[in-house]
């Protein structure tokens, strides 16, 4: 698989285009078991995120940095960084630096492991918008 053909799958799959194992907390890709994201384990330590008030304006404040990890095969591919808000009841992308505006092509990785319904009632509490722009 060339680098171009994986970005296409991240940005146009979703999340039941892949199987998911929460205890091992792998995704692996129905169309090529050889493409899977990795879900690192949170340090409540030093993960915390509670430094912006898109991830904090919930019931529970508690906000922390999700780590995923895209391997093709044992080759590590890319990393994208993800924010569990309101205690751990859901998980959003982060916006671009200083705005409420979240890259489509972060958003559509987020589709992969978030569930839909939650992500879209976050994004909403959470006032985050999705665009075309340039992350």
């Amino acid at each position: 698989m060339e680098y171009s053909e994986l970005q296409e799958i991240l940005r146009n799959s979703n999340r039941d285009d892949w199987n998911y194992s929460d205890d091992k907390g792998v995704y692996a890709y129905k169309g090529d078991l050889n493409l899977r994201i990795s879900r690192k384990e949170t340090n409540f330590d030093s993960d915390k995120f509670d430094n912006e008030k898109w991830a904090t304006c919930h019931p529970d404040k508690a906000a922390y940095k999700k780590t995923f990890e895209v391997y093709y095969g044992s080759t590590f591919i890319e990393e994208h960084m993800l924010v569990s808000v309101d205690g751990g009841r859901a998980i959003l992308p982060l916006p671009r630096f200083g705005t409420l505006e979240v890259n489509k092509d972060v958003y559509n990785f987020a589709r992969i492991v978030v569930d839909n319904k939650d992500l879209e009632d976050y994004m909403n509490r959470s006032s985050l918008i999705v665009s075309d722009g340039v992350s």
